[in-house]
């Protein structure tokens, strides 16, 4: 004669919690990669420092040749 199925098995252990989202799973790479965009961006549109020109330097005095140079 064949078993009869067994009824649905009360436990006290609370069910398996759902997987997490596709979203909750990639979020972090998706800031991370947001991120650098915005910031590749924002150093694409800064201003560049002006172009030196050729002012002589500030010192402009000869050496003191009086000094005898070390041998």
């Amino acid at each position: 004669m064949a078993k009869q199925p067994s009824g649905p098995v009360f436990t006290l252990q609370p069910a398996a919690p759902a997987k997490p989202g596709w979203w909750q799973t990639n979020r972090h790479k998706v800031l991370a990669i947001a991120a650098l965009i915005i910031g590749f961006l924002i150093g694409q549109n800064s201003v560049d420092a002006p172009a030196a020109t050729n002012m002589p330097p500030a010192h402009t005095t000869p050496a003191d040749s009086a000094t005898p140079s070390t041998p």
